[in-house]
């Protein structure tokens, strides 16, 4: 039979699908009439991207959330801080005007002493001689004054008589003018000398305490150059000094008569009363850094403080009362770029800054004329605030903590 014949007579079907490119092209369950298990797995991730994507497309970010504090209304103290040391009221430094051996000393530490009481006294044995010898010289002058005296008026007599000659006569005076002048060279000497040993004797010049004694009996001191200071006396330590360096940004904040309070080291639980006396205007510059002095004035009647400690001042400045207050966190806060790209500008100036307040799920800026602060608020003056508006210090991180906002210059 011919092969045409065949064909006639044998039905035709259609032709079954290559069972291998089905499976590559991921279509065998379909063939089959149903779908596998990895096909389900990967529509349902698919799936799953495709939601996501679509959610941050239209609107389904992260909302930012922020932390906010009130705006309050009531008393802002304002105080200027300055680091000194205390001293004495009145100080006096008292030194040894000649040298010499020390023979005795009178007074201790902290001994009271009254004015011309004596300190200490330094040996007088070469003075004392020195003094003789003087006395000596003058009582020899008086006797050759004389003397002199004597032959003057003789020869006054003798001249008249012409008994002598006029030079013999100009000679005798020369030699009584030159035994006067000797009487008054010896006599000076002597008073030297005596003063010179009323030095050797060191008397109190103030009413006070014995701060320092840099002496000891046996020792000997110099008086060359300078003075050596034997001890140092301060008058009342019931009254002392406190002498601080205010900045230069602060000095225009504080003037005399301002009431203050500090510390010392030694008693850090206790607060010490001072007012400010005096503010000098020479300015003392160390590393760049410009301070004025200024002395504050400390009532000590429990003699607690001593000279030397350091104490930390605070000095009040000023006491706002019933002010509007924005707190300094605020001033300092700045949001994400796109929303300060999409505000109008901070204008710039003397006592100018920017808070932020919520309004729905966005941030709306709010511009102020700012007065003094204290580190923690800040006095509002003029500007679209309110007491117990809500401004904004931080913002939230995802999981609820506050994230590090970049510090603004507030003023």
């Amino acid at each position: 039979m011919r092969a045409a014949d065949l064909d006639q007579k044998t039905p035709r079907s259609d032709p079954a699908p290559d069972a291998d490119m089905a499976a590559r092209l991921g279509l065998s369950g379909i063939v089959k009439g149903r779908f596998s298990r990895r096909q389900l797995i990967y529509g349902g991730v698919g799936l799953l991207v495709l939601l996501l994507v679509l959610r941050l497309v239209f609107g389904g970010g992260t909302r930012v959330e922020y932390v906010t504090q009130d705006v309050s209304r009531g008393p802002l103290t304002i105080t200027v801080s300055a680091t000194g040391t205390l001293a004495p009221r009145d100080q006096v430094d008292v030194g040894a005007e000649i040298s010499g051996r020390i023979d005795e000393v009178y007074v201790d530490f902290n001994d009271r002493v009254k004015k011309g009481q004596k300190l200490a006294r330094i040996n007088t044995d070469q003075i004392q001689a020195q003094l003789a010898q003087a006395r000596a010289s003058l009582a020899q002058a008086q006797a050759t004054l004389t003397q002199t005296s004597a032959t003057i008026k003789r020869y006054r007599v003798l001249r008249k008589s012409n008994a002598l000659s006029p030079q013999e006569v100009d000679n005798a005076e020369g030699e009584y003018g030159r035994a006067k002048a000797g009487v008054e060279l010896a006599r000076a000497q002597v008073r030297s000398d005596e003063a010179t040993l009323s030095k050797a004797t060191v008397f109190s010049p103030i009413d006070g305490v014995v701060l320092d004694r840099k002496i000891e009996p046996g020792q000997t001191v110099v008086a060359a150059m300078t003075t050596p200071v034997v001890f140092t006396l301060a008058s009342d330590l019931s009254l002392m000094e406190l002498d601080v360096d205010i900045d230069e940004a602060d000095v225009g904040s504080v003037r005399e008569g301002m009431q203050a309070i500090f510390t010392v080291d030694a008693y850090p639980a206790r607060k010490f009363g001072a007012k400010l006396i005096s503010l000098h205007s020479a300015p003392k510059t160390e590393q760049g850094v410009v301070t004025y002095r200024g002395v504050l004035l400390v009532q000590n009647p429990s003699l607690l403080l001593k000279p030397g400690m350091t104490a930390t001042a605070e000095i009040n400045a000023a006491n706002l009362k019933d002010v509007l207050r924005v707190p300094n966190g605020a001033l300092r806060f700045t949001p994400a770029d796109d929303v300060v790209a999409n505000s109008p500008p901070l204008k710039l100036g003397p006592n100018l800054g920017r808070v932020w307040l919520q309004d729905g799920s966005s941030i709306v800026p709010h511009d102020l004329k700012l007065g003094a602060t204290n580190g923690q608020f800040t006095q509002v003056i003029s500007g679209d605030l309110s007491e117990d508006d809500k401004v904004v210090v931080d913002t939230k991180s995802p999981d609820g903590e506050k994230s590090k906002s970049s510090s603004n210059s507030a003023r």
